[in-house]
């Protein structure tokens, strides 16, 4: 039997919320500051930085960590390849394509759905960008565990 005084770590599959607060440092636009947020996810879901869900295993309720997380523990590598040309008469006549508008796009073969920036807009085409826009940036994050729910996902019904 477990002493209720013995402090649990988290581990994978337990649902936690951190605070956590950063700066994204890009070679071009310098340091950009990420405001204090309080998140909640599930530790090793997808959908959540890996750095960070790696990060909370181990650690206990108002445990505080700084990190340093590279693309690809952050927001993922840039991938020239999820740049692409898309032309204008494939919207509709009233839509207004302007840099920076994001579209949900769905593939041709896989009919999945992705998420897109339009990056440039040409006189018969536009150019979309369907990385993350903080894709092949490194953070420095600073979070802190907040609460550690012992549930599971995979008990919760």
């Amino acid at each position: 039997m477990m002493s209720k005084s013995k402090v649990m770590k988290a581990k994978l599959g337990d649902h936690v919320r951190v605070e956590y607060s950063g700066e994204i440092k890009d070679e071009k636009a310098g340091v950009k500051r990420l405001s204090r947020e309080i998140f909640e996810f599930t530790v090793g879901s997808r959908g959540v930085m890996p750095g960070i869900s790696k990060a909370v295993v181990g650690m206990v309720e108002g445990e505080r960590k700084q990190l340093t997380l590279q693309p690809p523990d952050a927001f993922g590598i840039f991938r020239p390849q999820l740049i692409r040309e898309i032309p204008k008469q494939r919207f509709p006549a009233e839509m207004i394509l302007k840099v920076g508008k994001q579209l949900t796009t769905i593939g041709v073969n896989s009919r999945r759905r992705s998420k897109v920036t339009i990056v440039e807009v040409r006189p018969t085409t536009i150019v979309v960008d369907g990385n993350h826009p903080l894709a092949g940036k490194t953070l420095e994050v600073d979070f802190q565990l907040l609460v550690h729910d012992l549930s599971t996902a995979s008990q919760s019904k």
